[in-house]
């Protein structure tokens, strides 16, 4: 009997485990949270059934497993819907095994445990640690299966048997299942913020350069898939190193802070936007045509001038950008060549003054202000 329940709680273990691996590097990066939220209900529905398939057989008609443990798990990470949805698979997988009293039995089990662990959950305190809530709830369904068990069976001296190792391998199991749980999550949200950390500017909260040409491979695969335009402004600040040499660095950087918040304002919630280094940004332009990414980095480039620009609580100073902007498909066809294309027609703008937009089409480099644009 030991044995046969510490196999039911090493498949929970190993399910649980491989589920999440799956939904935290898988599921997470492809499904809305509504679909994953269902895919935990039909997981779980699915763990509990099989533990009635490795149950223990107490009589010809009663069944012994863990099939609870499933839903009260799932609650925790999930919420209250996909332990629902679990439920409900459970109790129909129990009539596969036959209609009689021990099956009217399992519903009401899972029914009544289903209803008090959510009342649980609704009184958890935000700052109480998960692994106390799950152990409550693992005591509450303890207690509603002794009390259904001891109806259906009436054996007292199997009871004195079954019930106590049933609440030692339920309570260790359930425990040390949540606690397992408890451990990915931490571990998985660090790698997280770890993962975020390394693809983010860390003054402006940007993509970094790192993560700009993660992000400019795929919009080009992309952009040759869909067969839409893809354009790219490169941005430079004027006069940087006078603004670190006069206010000081504490100045320059409130200067990027301020225009990264400037670009993010200015752009499409499809647009992306990335600090390539230094006083260097950048904005990938998906779908869009040369002419329209020429607006965008007119618009840009009028708002950072009327921009107030303060670098302490009381002095502000006026700042300017130029602006390199390229197509590709239609400036190029060659992808090793836009952002080579893009940097020259930044270098452009400097040349001819800065504080100005220069896109290179294929008649050459060509400034903005010669040039009548439409969205």
């Amino acid at each position: 009997m030991v044995s046969d329940f510490f196999i039911n709680i090493c498949i929970l273990t190993a399910l649980f485990f491989s589920y999440l691996q799956l939904r935290w590097h898988t599921l997470e990066k492809h499904l809305p949270q509504k679909a994953i939220c269902a895919i935990d209900g039909v997981a779980a529905g699915i763990m509990g059934n099989l533990m009635m398939y490795y149950s223990i057989q107490v009589n010809d008609l009663t069944l012994v497993d863990l099939r609870h443990i499933p839903v009260l798990m799932i609650l925790l990470i999930s919420g209250v819907r996909p332990a629902v949805l679990s439920t409900m698979l459970i109790i129909g997988g129990r009539f596969l095994y036959g209609f009689n009293l021990s099956s009217m039995a399992a519903i009401i089990f899972m029914t009544v445990t289903l209803a008090g662990i959510i009342i649980i959950d609704r009184m958890r305190k935000s700052h109480q640690p998960r692994y106390i809530s799950g152990f409550y709830m693992i005591f509450y369904s303890n207690l509603v299966f002794s009390v259904v068990l001891s109806v259906v069976v009436r054996d007292w001296d199997l009871l004195a048997i079954l019930l106590p190792v049933y609440w030692v391998i339920s309570c260790l199991g359930g425990v040390g299942i949540i606690y397992l749980i408890q451990y990915l999550d931490h571990s998985h949200a660090l790698f997280k913020s770890y993962e975020q950390k390394a693809s983010m500017d860390h003054l402006t909260g940007l993509n970094n350069v790192r993560q700009f040409d993660i992000q400019w491979n795929q919009q080009l695969e992309n952009s040759e898939k869909k067969k839409k335009e893809l354009s790219l402004l490169i941005i430079d600040v004027d006069h940087f190193n006078h603004v670190n040499d006069t206010y000081g660095h504490p100045a320059g950087d409130q200067v990027l802070k301020q225009l990264a918040r400037l670009l993010q304002e200015h752009t499409r919630d499809t647009d992306i936007v990335s600090r390539n280094g230094g006083e260097e940004f950048s904005v990938i332009l998906p779908d869009c045509s040369n002419s329209s990414a020429c607006h965008v980095a007119e618009r840009i480039r009028r708002e950072v001038m009327a921009h107030t620009f303060w670098i302490n609580a009381s002095s502000h100073i006026p700042i300017t950008v130029s602006i390199g902007a390229s197509t590709y498909p239609s400036t190029t066809e060659d992808r090793e060549e836009i952002i080579d294309l893009t940097d020259q027609s930044l270098y452009q703008a400097k040349q001819l003054g800065r504080n100005r937009v220069v896109s290179f089409t294929s008649g050459g480099f060509v400034p903005a202000d010669n040039r009548t644009y439409s969205m």
